[in-house]
């Protein structure tokens, strides 16, 4: 595989084994280093499927993936999965992010950095020691980043991270992603449905509606801006 590619998928399908319509059909799409890839679709068009193939934690149907060895992935589900009566801290939250050998209950002083860095990449510092339930929805959403780079990713897999934010929270959000890809080389691979973040961030675009209508730079997409793709 190419040094370039961290992640390679290749004419891979996925179902849920009730004999209808498969969630995605012959999708093939390489993930590059240091690069964000918009996936964009109308709900049901096989965007959160594709992802959680990605991440090995659905199986394929057919098709194959190859992925770089050892690759660190990062994975923030849509908000709606989040547990916000959980009795944990920011900090807490983050530090388990932190990738560990073998089992321990402490954390040791190279973990400790490793979360105090990345909430300060997400800006969090100051909301280390405050209860998740405590946080507004861009605070959570910035302390779940905070606990995706703590483990170090290469790549970070977004299911639709902004959307359950006001347009403010949504713009630092956005903001972050962009900066992790420009400062740190992360790669994201993000779902949503901004497309003026598509437009003016993503280096490419992966139209889906259960296959694959497009995949490229923005600028050769000739379909609509609409509920079939995405919107502003």
């Amino acid at each position: 595989m190419n040094a370039d590619i961290l992640l390679s998928v290749k004419d891979v399908s996925m179902n849920y084994g009730t004999g209808r319509q498969d969630a995605i059909e012959h999708v093939s799409v390489d993930v590059r280093r240091a690069e964000i890839l918009a996936l964009v679709g109308s709900n049901g068009s096989g965007k959160s499927t594709l992802m959680k193939g990605m991440l090995r934690l659905m199986p394929f149907t057919c098709g194959e993936m190859e992925r770089k060895k050892g690759l660190r992935t990062g994975y923030m589900a849509q908000m709606h999965t989040v547990v916000r009566d959980f009795p944990a801290t920011a900090r807490e939250v983050v530090l388990s992010g932190t990738r560990q050998e073998r089992f321990s209950p402490f954390y040791t002083k190279a973990q400790k950095h490793k979360a105090e860095e990345a909430m300060r990449l997400t800006d969090v510092t100051e909301l280390a020691d405050t209860y998740l339930g405590a946080l507004s929805g861009g605070q959570m959403q910035r302390v779940l980043l905070a606990r995706c780079l703590a483990g170090d990713p290469e790549l970070l897999i977004l299911d639709e991270p902004c959307s359950a934010l006001d347009p403010e929270a949504t713009d630092e959000l956005l903001r972050t992603f962009v900066s992790l890809r420009d400062e740190k080389q992360v790669s994201i691979v993000i779902s949503t449905h901004d497309w003026d973040f598509v437009r003016h961030h993503a280096d490419r675009v992966l139209v889906l509606d259960h296959h694959v209508e497009y995949l490229g730079d923005i600028s050769g997409w000739n379909g609509k801006e609409d509920e079939h793709t995405c919107h502003h």
